[in-house]
């Protein structure tokens, strides 16, 4: 036993140093961690700021894109819309049926007529409701 407590304290002094070294090492992680972590923060914002802008600048040439798309489809839908528009408006003429905006002008009329006739239905009670005068007897 006592040879390996011979061995066993010629090696203690090693693993001490290791340790030491260990812990060394340890500490200047965390400095340079510390120094570093700022500067590499800095360069990760400059960094994110590029792409940021470099992406904006994609998304507004893709909005701008749809855009066009849109109007190109809004253009083709009229183009194909108003003349199917314009068959469907004769076919409903042909077999008698009123178009929307013909119902809206006669629906807009009788609501002026039921206007009209509801002021002279007033006017004709006011008069009715009036004494009579009487006639003049003996006047030439």
């Amino acid at each position: 036993m006592t040879k390996k407590n011979g061995k066993q304290l010629r090696t203690l002094p090693r693993v001490k140093e290791s340790a030491h070294e260990i812990w060394l090492a340890g500490l200047g992680a965390f400095a340079l961690a510390g120094e570093e972590g700022g500067k590499l923060f800095r360069e990760l914002v400059k960094k994110g700021e590029g792409l940021e802008k470099v992406n904006k600048a994609r998304i507004g040439k893709l909005v701008d894109r749809a855009e066009t798309l849109r109007g190109d489809a809004r253009h083709a839908i009229a183009k194909v819309g108003n003349p199917l528009e314009a068959g469907m408006t004769g076919a409903m003429h042909r077999i008698g049926m009123p178009t929307r905006k013909e119902i809206a002008d006669l629906s807009r009329r009788v609501e002026e007529l039921t206007r009209v006739v509801g002021k002279s239905k007033a006017a004709s009670r006011a008069r009715a409701r009036r004494p009579r005068r009487a006639a003049k007897v003996g006047a030439a």
